[in-house]
């Protein structure tokens, strides 16, 4: 990989927000954009200097997006990472594969990290009716079961408190293999983004503070004042893993905190994390600017928080709601998706208000005023 100068075109395999986010991005940095995408109207066409629709792991579209492009990378975590391996043989894929097809199989990323010794809850790999009951013997309850595949959408997650339960999730082995986890009663969740460069130098970057409704993230949060030992062991974690992957550009890692104060790794995501828009406000430089400059092998800046920060997440669900805010919250930024299109889906993801504060608690206190968002 060469530097890659503004004037230059990005292809872009993905859809969605985050893409559309990262165009505008490119597109501010001088850089073209040429996007893949699987839907006629996705955001993401909105921002893009020119797209192709089609099936993402056609080769003849992937032939053509590289051939318009001087660098692909991927905005899709669930693409096919030997596809994209090969992809890299005929163009400049910066990213590599190594990174995607460790995080996109749960039992591989546990057992890559477990090598590694950093700590991630007690798990069993679950073929069986069988299978579940040694490991049951092993972790005790409560635990999860979920698809080994992060990419497995109609395969559900459950939590099994008893052996009944266990007799319930019998007929989920019939669709595939699943991973068994000791269910740990979290007191906070994190995550940390990092970089790593083409010569090797890697970057960590501020940790931050998510809050979740369940699996979907509702708020973000940079403070400059954190738990020092919390945050250094999420910096040496993140410094070990990126030592150990051949990978190139921004990627995340989640944490989860438990009540014991026990810090686990939940997972690793190659690319953008939605919670990292926080950056823009906290440190003056966005998480895509951040991986940009990676793949294009521009130098990393050293990102701090300037001021305390949150995210909120807009869904279509809510968005009277935001709007009546919009008229109300002079010192909040409302941040809206360009020709985004009511589609009656109250999960969809239509933009994000971004607020600064002296401390994080005046920030939660003022969310919480809203009645919408849950700040813990």
């Amino acid at each position: 990989m060469t530097f890659i100068a503004p004037g230059k075109t990005l292809g872009i395999i993905g859809s969605g927000s985050e893409t559309y986010l990262c165009e505008l991005e490119a597109k501010r940095m001088g850089f073209r954009t040429i996007l893949l995408t699987d839907k006629q109207d996705d955001i993401a066409t909105q921002a893009a200097d020119n797209f192709l629709v089609g099936e993402l792991e056609n080769l003849d579209n992937l032939n053509e997006l590289g051939h318009r492009s001087d660098l692909l990378l991927y905005m899709d975590d669930n693409f096919d990472s030997h596809l994209l391996e090969s992809l890299g043989e005929k163009f400049n894929v910066a990213q590599g594969s190594n990174l995607l097809a460790i995080s996109q199989d749960r039992y591989i990323e546990r057992t890559f990290l477990n090598e590694l010794n950093i700590n991630v809850p007690p798990f069993f790999s679950i073929v069986t009716v069988d299978d579940i009951k040694k490991a049951v013997q092993e972790i005790g309850f409560p635990c999860m079961i979920k698809p080994i595949q992060k990419n497995q959408d109609l395969l559900k997650r459950h939590i099994m408190y008893n052996e009944d339960d266990v007799k319930h999730v019998q007929d989920l082995l019939k669709n595939g293999t699943y991973i068994l986890e000791a269910w740990i009663d979290t007191k906070a969740e994190y995550s940390i983004m990092v970089s790593k460069s083409k010569n090797g130098k890697i970057h960590t970057f501020p940790m931050i503070h998510e809050v979740y409704d369940g699996t979907h993230l509702m708020s973000a949060y940079i403070s400059r004042k954190n738990d020092p030992a919390i945050e250094a062991e999420m910096q040496r974690v993140a410094l070990q893993v990126a030592q150990n992957i051949d990978y190139v550009g921004i990627f995340g890692i989640g944490f989860i905190l438990s009540q014991t104060d026990v810090l686990y790794v939940k997972s690793i995501f190659p690319g953008i994390n939605y919670a990292a828009n926080v950056y823009q406000e906290a440190t003056g430089i966005s998480q895509f600017e951040l991986h940009i400059r990676a793949i294009c092998d521009w130098p990393i800046p050293e990102i701090y928080p300037l001021v305390d920060t949150a995210i909120l997440k807009i869904v279509e669900g809510i968005l009277p709601q935001s709007l009546d805010l919009l008229q109300e919250k002079a010192q909040w930024k409302f941040n809206y998706y360009t020709g985004f299109k009511a589609k009656n889906e109250p999960a969809r993801d239509v933009g994000y208000i971004s607020l600064v504060g002296d401390s994080v608690e005046s920030l939660k206190q003022d969310i919480q005023s809203t009645k919408i968002w849950r700040v813990e």
